[in-house]
């Protein structure tokens, strides 16, 4: 959940010059009760009068500045509680979902919620689906509560999400339908099950196309395939990756979106692409 710029910025306007103002970031992140600062250098000076004014506003009880780019194979945050209560571990509510999470241990990224309610949507009765990179259960769990599929595998090597994943399952009640797994989905996703396949990550998305395809029914099935692209490549770039990972099997792009602006002149991408059977 982003804060509104406009109410922002007239909230801050008491706070802040109207050259400082001009620095303001488009939109904070807001997960559970923890707002997520990301000022550029020229506004550091002021983060803590930030911090204060958007508690007011907002009713959030930590504010958060992010100190550095989520970097690394486990995708940890870099953050720095500089406002309110010190405890970052958080319940975020989204799509009528709960997540637990601690959002200095963990990445969340609530820019992708439409496109984590578009999948549970598109998802039919029956179904095997396998999340290869499941986070806190962000995909998952809409998915086994929201349509009715036979069986999730949600797969996540990193060790403090995945004891939240697990709690989450018991939260939301759907244990009955997810089967966690820990580990790198290269070595534990099951091969050969999936009706459709979720690689909702970016950066490392395109070394598990192969992956993907392994882990599809042998009749074939549907991938969801992210990555971040510069804005000139948009759609040809993973539509050409795809096609090279899945060889010889026929591949029909059946629907393409920007998830959402990543930086200046590169977008998040995702595509859904049908994948045929094996020869």
């Amino acid at each position: 959940m982003g804060v509104n710029l406009t109410d922002l910025r007239e909230v801050l306007q008491s706070v802040l010059s109207q050259s400082e103002l001009n620095f303001l970031p488009r939109r904070f992140k807001r997960i559970g009760h923890v707002v997520i600062l990301e000022l550029p250098a020229a506004l550091q000076g002021r983060a803590q009068e930030i911090a204060l004014k958007l508690m007011e506003f907002t009713g959030a009880k930590t504010v958060a500045l992010r100190t550095g780019r989520i970097t690394g194979r486990f995708r940890e945050p870099q953050l720095k509680v500089i406002a309110g209560d010190p405890n970052t571990e958080t319940i975020h509510r989204e799509n009528g979902c709960q997540f637990k999470l601690d959002v200095a241990k963990v990445m969340f990224s609530t820019g992708n919620a439409y496109e984590r309610r578009r999948i549970a949507e598109l998802v039919s009765p029956g179904e095997v689906v396998v999340d290869l990179f499941a986070g806190v259960g962000q995909f998952s769990i809409p998915i086994a509560a929201h349509a009715r599929p036979s069986r999730v595998y949600s797969i996540e090597m990193n060790q403090a999400a995945f004891s939240y994943l697990l709690e989450n399952i018991r939260i939301n009640k759907v244990g009955h339908i997810v089967k966690p797994l820990l580990g790198d989905c290269s070595e534990v996703a099951p091969r050969g099950v999936a009706d459709r396949v979720i690689m909702g990550i970016i950066h490392v998305t395109p070394r598990y196309l192969t992956l993907a395809m392994e882990v599809l029914k042998p009749e074939g099935g549907i991938i969801h395939y992210h990555e971040t692209v510069p804005s000139r490549l948009r759609f040809q770039r993973p539509a050409e990756r795809i096609l090279q990972a899945a060889g010889k099997r026929k591949v029909e792009i059946i629907n393409q979106r920007v998830v959402k602006r990543y930086s200046p002149g590169v977008d998040h991408v995702v595509i859904d692409a049908r994948i045929g059977p094996k020869e």
